[in-house]
């Protein structure tokens, strides 16, 4: 949890900077910046957040790591040959849509403009429907003659026209600040405009 004194202590500068300062773009960029390098930490790092999947806010930083992939994404990742790590970044996809800027003169917008964004910032069940074809029924029966599981000869048999699993993704938040980014954006902005 970050302490609430930094988040004081920062919204009393911008008070101080928006009561002389008609336009603060010059600082809201700055501010952006930074915002944008720790969300890119976030990645490098693996997660940098409070570990409370309960009440995920941008002030959720802290020193807990994201969840590891699943063991069974972790065999599709070997199955297809693609690597394991790092988790949230191996296509640079979501971190590519991520957009910190100023809007106006007196406010920063961080946004991820990604489908799958929100899922990943906040954790979440997903309910897909994939319908069952003849060539998936030919994969299962291949899948069964290769491995000897009676899962994959059950799922190549089943009389259902339709699969509806149930996946859980863990909350791997990547939009969050810790107590030293906050610390760092006070002393800049304290230094350079105060």
């Amino acid at each position: 949890m970050i302490n609430e004194q930094i988040i004081s202590q920062l919204n009393s500068v911008f008070r101080t900077l928006k009561s002389q300062y008609d336009d603060l773009t010059p600082v809201l960029e700055m501010v952006s910046a930074l915002i944008d390098r720790a969300i890119s930490a976030n990645f490098d790092e693996r997660g940098r957040w409070d570990g409370n999947e309960s009440d995920i806010t941008i002030f959720s930083g802290g020193s807990q790591k994201w969840k590891a992939l699943a063991t069974s994404t972790k065999e599709k990742y070997q199955r297809l040959g693609w690597e394991l790590e790092p988790t949230l970044n191996r296509t640079k996809g979501l971190m590519s849509t991520i957009e910190v800027r100023h809007q106006g003169k007196s406010s920063v917008v961080i946004s991820a403009n990604s489908p799958y964004a929100a899922i990943h910032q906040f954790g979440g069940t997903l309910k897909p429907t994939i319908p069952i074809t003849s060539k998936m029924r030919k994969f299962f029966w291949a899948k069964f003659y290769e491995t000897g599981f009676d899962t994959w000869k059950a799922l190549a048999l089943t009389k259902k026209k339709e699969l509806k699993p149930v996946i859980q993704i863990p909350a791997r938040p990547f939009i969050t600040l810790t107590e030293e980014d906050l610390e760092e954006i006070l002393e800049i902005i304290s230094y350079q405009f105060c």
